[in-house]
C-alpha cells in the first residue's frame, strides 16, 4: 500500500472525555488520503481503549509508550512513526473541520518548497489566501507586523522532511512550538491560511 500524502498526529494523556471526538472529526474528513496515528503517553484512565474502537478503519493506528515521554518527545514521537509527505496533529481534546485537511493540504501543495503552513489568519485585504512568505518575509512580518507564529501545532501543517530536518521539537515545555516555527522558517517559506480550519478547547485540565 503506498504511503499517504498526510499522516494525521494525535499524542494523549488521559483524555478519556473528549478523544472520541477529536478521532471522529478526522474520519469525517473530506479528505481520504490520510493515516491517523495515536500516540497515548501511558494514560491511567479509558484512553486507548476507546482509541481502539477505531482501529477498524485501517488508516488508524494506536501506539503505547513504554513510558510517559511528556507532550513536545510524545509528538516527536509520533512523528517518528508517520509516512505521509505532511504531518498534521490534531491533539487529542481538539477537533479539525471536515474540509480542514483538504484545505490545508492543497494551500501546501500550492507552494512545493514550502517547509511550515499556519492556518490562523483573519483575511489579508491585500490578497487571498494562501500567501507565501520566504523566510526573511516570515520573520519580518512576525516581529515588525503582526505576530505569525504564535498558533500552536493544531493549526500548523509541517512537511515531514522539513520537520525531519532540523530535529523536530526540541522539548522545551511551553515554547517548542513557538520555537520550532521560527527553526523552520529560517531555512523554508511558510504559508499563511485563513482560520476556520481547526477548533480548539479550553478546558481545566
Amino acid at each position: 500500500m503506498s504511503a499517504p500524502l498526510i499522516s494525521v498526529l494525535t499524542t494523549a494523556y488521559n483524555r478519556e472525555e473528549y478523544i472520541a471526538q477529536a478521532i471522529e472529526s478526522v474520519l469525517a474528513s473530506s479528505f481520504k488520503d490520510f493515516e491517523l496515528i495515536i500516540v497515548d503517553d501511558c494514560s491511567k484512565d479509558q484512553t486507548v481503549e476507546i482509541a481502539r474502537r477505531y482501529t477498524s478503519d485501517p488508516r488508524v493506528q494506536v501506539h503505547v509508550n513504554e513510558k510517559n515521554l511528556g507532550d513536545y518527545p510524545n509528538r516527536n514521537r509520533a512523528a517518528s512513526l508517520a509516512h505521509g509527505r505532511y504531518l498534521k496533529y490534531v491533539d487529542s481534546d481538539d477537533y479539525i473541520y471536515p474540509h480542514g485537511l483538504e484545505t490545508m493540504v492543497a494551500m501546501m501543495e500550492r507552494f512545493p518548497d514550502s517547509g511550515l503552513g499556519l492556518a490562523a489568519f483573519t483575511q489579508n485585504s491585500a490578497r487571498p489566501f494562501p500567501i507565501r512568505l520566504s523566510p526573511r518575509e516570515a520573520y519580518f512580518r512576525h516581529y515588525f507586523r503582526t505576530s505569525i507564529f504564535h498558533p500552536g501545532p493544531l493549526v500548523a501543517i509541517i512537511r515531514k522532511d522539513a520537520f525531519d530536518a532540523v530535529g523536530g521539537f526540541s522539548g522545551k515545555r511551553m515554547v517548542g512550538d513557538f520555537e520550532l516555527w521560527h527553526i523552520v522558517a529560517a531555512r523554508y517559506p511558510v504559508v499563511m491560511m485563513p482560520h476556520g480550519l481547526v477548533w480548539y478547547r479550553f478546558h481545566p485540565e
